[in-house]
């Protein structure tokens, strides 16, 4: 008999807060102003002027030289020099 009392007035206690956090939540909710934020990947103008402008950045321009690459490296370079007494250095891997 003491426990049915006991839970009876834990979910009257529980139902009370509920309510009140409810009724408190729908107040406050038509108080706040209502804002829309609009992220940059969602504006279709600024997706098009960023795509024209990454299709330019892209495109070498006339008259001028595209950039070589840096030749590979000679085998002969990897190679690891030999110490000064005559052994080589051991990696430290």
């Amino acid at each position: 008999m003491k426990w049915i009392v006991f839970v009876a007035v834990a979910v009257g206690i529980f139902l009370v807060f509920f309510t009140v956090y409810a009724i408190t939540n729908l107040l406050e909710k038509k108080r706040r102003p209502k804002t829309k934020t609009l992220a940059p990947d969602d504006d279709a103008k600024f997706l098009r002027d960023l795509a024209k402008k990454l299709k330019d950045d892209e495109t070498p321009k006339p008259g001028t030289n595209p950039v070589a690459e840096a030749p590979a490296p000679d085998a002969s370079e990897a190679t690891p020099k030999p110490e000064a007494d005559g052994t080589e250095k051991p990696d430290d891997k």
